[in-house]
């Protein structure tokens, strides 16, 4: 029975009590038309603070633009609806290109379209209340998005590093000791996804400035390092000969818990000795700095993530 009822995120939540909250003040103010308080507190919900943040400048700055020159057109094109329409879009357009404004040309482009096709004596009214409801729903799921448990997913990036850390001695024994060639793309996936995470976390800056920015820094460190190791992985994989492995770099090994092989270990006698042991050493270096600085972005073990 349980499996039936679907998961309630944190985020669905707070979309309901953002719409509720603004429809709520959106009627305290008398507005004839509170769906569009509705509308700018479900679209502001987004993921992060930084992403809520660049939803409301584009729906206010849409909004305003789209509004104000409607009502410009409608007054001076009322019998020429259409050609007002054709001429006002196109200027409206231009002049968003000229503001550098141009994720709100669409939403601007909309109100203007419906501000222009409403009847001229309600052009303003309607502009103004458009405004004013959207204004309250951005607003309102601004400040809940902020002070209600805002989103964090660092332990999830901490997660991925250290799986990708505890992966990498199984393909380095493949390559190192074996002499295989081992599929890299799980681990470039892996990598691709710490990326993806970590410029989430990074939108989240507004929340916390400055505890943030360090954490931020900390990990983006953790993700050059796990950048570098797969480079060197990479580098190791594309030799045609693996070479004789070093005595230090066996001992290395070994430190890894890889059982090295009896008689692939002999002082560098060739250039693939002398490549092959410097890619694997700078490996090493990463991948030991990678699980240094990973326990230390280690979140406190009652800290959780937010979704």
């Amino acid at each position: 029975m349980a499996r039936l009822i679907p998961h309630i995120g944190l985020r669905t939540v707070k979309t309901g009590l953002a719409v509720a909250l603004a429809l709520f003040f959106a009627d305290l103010r008398g507005s004839p038309v509170p769906i569009f308080a509705a509308i700018g507190a479900i679209v502001a919900m987004s993921r992060t603070v930084g992403d809520a943040f660049e939803t409301c400048r584009t729906q206010f700055a849409g909004i305003m633009l789209g509004a104000g020159c409607g009502v410009v057109f409608v007054s001076l094109f009322a019998g020429y609806r259409y050609i007002g329409i054709g001429l006002g879009l196109i200027a409206l357009i231009l002049l968003c290109v000229r503001l550098r404004l141009h994720f709100a040309v669409p939403l601007a482009c909309i109100v203007f379209s419906s501000i222009c096709l409403s009847p001229a004596h309600e052009a303003l009214g309607y502009g103004i209340n458009r405004l004013l409801d959207t204004a309250i729903g951005l607003a309102t799921a601004l400040v809940i998005n902020v002070t209600v448990k805002p989103y964090n997913n660092r332990r999830r990036i901490v997660g991925l590093l250290r799986q990708f850390e505890q992966s990498v001695p199984a393909y380095v024994g493949e390559r190192v000791l074996y002499g295989r060639y081992p599929d890299l793309s799980p681990l470039r996936g892996q990598l691709d996804r710490i990326a993806e995470e970590l410029a989430t976390f990074e939108k989240q800056r507004l929340f916390r400035v400055r505890d943030h920015s360090e954490q931020a820094v900390l990990l983006r460190g953790c993700e050059k390092l796990a950048q570098r190791v797969w480079q060197e992985l990479n580098a190791l994989c594309a030799m045609d000969e693996r070479g004789h492995l070093s005595v230090e770099n066996a001992v290395q090994l070994a430190e890894l818990g890889l059982q090295v092989p009896n008689g692939i270990c002999a002082m560098p006698q060739d250039t693939a000795d002398v490549v092959g042991n410097y890619h694997l050493d700078n490996l090493l270096r990463a991948w030991r700095f990678l699980g240094s600085f990973n326990r230390t972005a280690c979140p406190p073990s009652g800290e959780k993530e937010t979704m």
